[in-house]
């Protein structure tokens, strides 16, 4: 029999006195302090404070706490995260609450955020109004509270969270730079009458023989016959439970004392909890109890009434990239929370990752696809710029609403409606003239909408005459990027209206259409091209033979172009090898390959206002 003895421990609501504390963070040692990363704001990339306590009186007469700072002009969502304490999770299997201190000078709304349960539980949000100014209070949320955000997501009790996110002021943009303190944030617990639930669920589209349904769960130690339930005469089973205790459990529907059992068909569901073993997985029901209720007659293998969900198949291709050894995954859109939660599966390992949502008739969502479980984002695929790109929530995809079963069928990083990953692609030089920068820097790196937006994801090189450069294989499609130093240290600033900028939202940056092989080089912070007098691309500059190299090729210059020619050489991921000048009138030029390593390198060249590129493959 599957079985999760997991939940076992019953939990205490607020309304009761305490008995248990959990410490998470205090800021008074090593091991309860932290600090928060700023997002959604010009505070961004920075985190937060320890500092000593500005009011030690009243409840919290500690000595050191965290200052919180929304700036002026924020984002309504602007917050910070922290991933608190790895020895010390935020632990709802036993707790029910979570508080922490706070001091505000004016009234404030303060949304918590957990995110990152590491036992399978959606994320949690719930907002609190704080009132009372310029002294401490503490708030408490609820954790047996449905989530704010979204019907579909159960309570966080029962979850593990590994992550805490706070929005101070949250909903509002300020018109000036505020100032929040918190300290003493800690899970608790207490006493509480238990309480009785009923259970009804739909057994019309099962189509085996049985006897009688049965409800299993932590809450009666997984037995297959404690708890029968009834038929109403329609095929509805009904049944209540008594003496449940308060707070989070697992449980699902069986039959005949463990003869059968809801095995949710290997999806994914909106009311489930997978735990993960060495040697088996559960997959089963969660249950907030926290007063008499009767719970909403569910269809036997759904979250849902009979006939008011459909199934989301989603197969995604790998698109040739360099597979994260978590794998990938579906993530965003509120819907299907942090990378890492929504595994897809390759079992045949023929590239093409697949996996089986549950969802409400009529369910529509952004959403994106994830190499790896990164808690940032910062492995997503990168897509704007395509015709399946929506810029205005973070370039992500979009599907529904689906009123029936659905595939989606597609690649990583591609627009596509199906998973050969068969796209054009250029390679596209960008090159930039650091000489008349007259700072101090260590390194130039392109960032864009090509790559996230990451500030080290693409360095240049310095070709050895001030001029920074990268090659990137990009997708044919329009996007945004710039060019910066040290990681964002200092960037590009332009005023708006320049030749070779856009105005996107509140940022100007570069953009370049991609529909094949280019090269683009710009003065530093500059519309003024580095490529002087070079007009347009020509594929009859040179040709190559071979292009699979072992020791040496060969390029053979077209008979149109005589003059002078500069040739350099790059390697697979940006880097100028070298800088070669041809005199004008000889026809060819044999390039030595045996020092080089084996990959892949592109060679360009300019002569006579005119530029091309060809790849080699040097195997040796």
């Amino acid at each position: 029999m599957i079985r999760n003895l997991l939940l076992t421990s019953c939990f205490m609501v607020c309304l009761f006195s305490m008995n248990a504390q959990t410490t998470i963070l205090d800021f008074e040692t090593a091991e309860t302090s932290t600090t928060f990363s700023y997002f959604g704001s010009s505070l961004e990339p920075g985190t937060t404070s320890v500092i000593a306590n500005p009011d030690a009186s009243g409840i919290n007469t500690s000595a050191m706490v965290a200052e919180f700072m929304k700036p002026a002009e924020a984002q309504t969502w602007a917050g910070g995260f922290s991933d608190p304490n790895p020895t010390t999770p935020i632990n709802l299997t036993t707790d029910n609450e979570i508080c922490l201190k706070v001091w505000t000078a004016q009234p404030t709304a303060l949304l918590l955020k957990l995110e990152q349960s590491s036992n399978g539980f959606a994320n949690w949000e719930n907002l609190q109004q704080i009132d009372a100014t310029n002294t401490w209070v503490e708030v408490c949320y609820n954790a047996l509270a449905p989530d704010s955000s979204t019907d579909a997501n159960p309570p966080a009790a029962g979850g593990i969270y590994d992550r805490l996110v706070l929005f101070f002021d949250f909903g509002n943009v300020p018109t000036e730079d505020l100032t929040f303190y918190f300290d003493d944030v800690v899970t608790q617990s207490g006493d509480a009458a238990p309480v009785d639930i009923e259970f009804s669920v739909d057994m019309n589209d099962y189509t085996e023989s049985f006897t009688t349904v049965h409800v299993s769960g932590t809450f009666n130690d997984w037995s297959g016959t404690a708890n029968p339930l009834t038929d109403n005469g329609n095929g509805v089973w009904t049944g209540t439970v008594t003496g449940i205790p308060v707070g989070g459990h697992e449980y699902k529907f069986t039959i005949d004392d463990w003869a059968a059992q809801e095995d949710f068909n290997g999806a994914d569901y909106t009311c489930t909890v997978r735990t993960v073993t060495d040697t088996d997985v559960f997959t089963n029901r969660t249950l907030a109890a926290s007063d008499n209720a009767s719970l909403p007659t569910v269809c036997y293998n759904s979250c849902y009434a009979c006939g008011d969900a459909i199934t989301l198949t989603v197969n995604l291709g790998e698109a040739g990239i360099v597979l994260s050894d978590e794998g990938l995954f579906i993530a965003g859109g509120g819907n299907f929370g942090n990378p890492g939660q929504y595994p897809l599966t390759d079992d045949d390992g023929d590239g093409v990752h697949s996996g089986n949502f549950e969802r409400p008739r009529g369910f529509e969502s952004f959403y994106t696809f994830t190499n790896g479980a990164c808690g940032d984002f910062s492995c997503k695929e990168m897509i704007a710029g395509q015709d399946c790109s929506n810029p205005d929530n973070f370039d992500d995809r979009f599907m529904g609403p689906l009123n029936e079963d659905t595939t989606i069928s597609t690649c990583f990083g591609i627009c596509t409606d199906n998973t050969d990953c068969m796209v054009s692609t250029g390679n596209v030089t960008f090159e930039v003239d650091m000489n008349g920068y007259m700072g101090t820097f260590n390194g130039v790196f392109l960032s864009g909408s090509l790559n996230g937006w990451s500030g080290n994801a693409n360095p240049m090189t310095d070709n050895g005459s001030g001029i920074w450069s990268t090659t990137v294989p990009l997708v044919f499609a329009n996007y945004e990027y710039k060019f910066q130093l040290d990681e964002w240290a200092v960037q590009e600033e332009f005023a708006g209206g320049e030749d070779c900028t856009m105005q996107s939202g509140n940022y100007v940056n570069r953009t370049i259409v991609v529909d094949g092989d280019e090269m683009v080089c710009f003065e530093w912070n500059s519309c003024t091209s580095c490529l002087v007098g070079i007009d347009d691309v020509e594929n009859t500059i040179f040709s190559v033979q071979p292009t699979l190299v072992n020791d040496e090729t060969t390029l053979i210059f077209g008979s149109d172009f005589t003059a002078t020619k500069q040739i350099r050489l790059f390697n697979s991921t940006g880097q100028n090898i070298c800088v070669m000048d041809v005199a004008s009138g000889v026809p060819q030029y044999t390039m030595d390959a045996r020092e080089l390593p084996n990959g892949i390198y592109f060679i360009h060249i300019q002569t006579e206002n005119k530029q091309q590129t060809q790849r080699i493959v040097v195997n040796k």
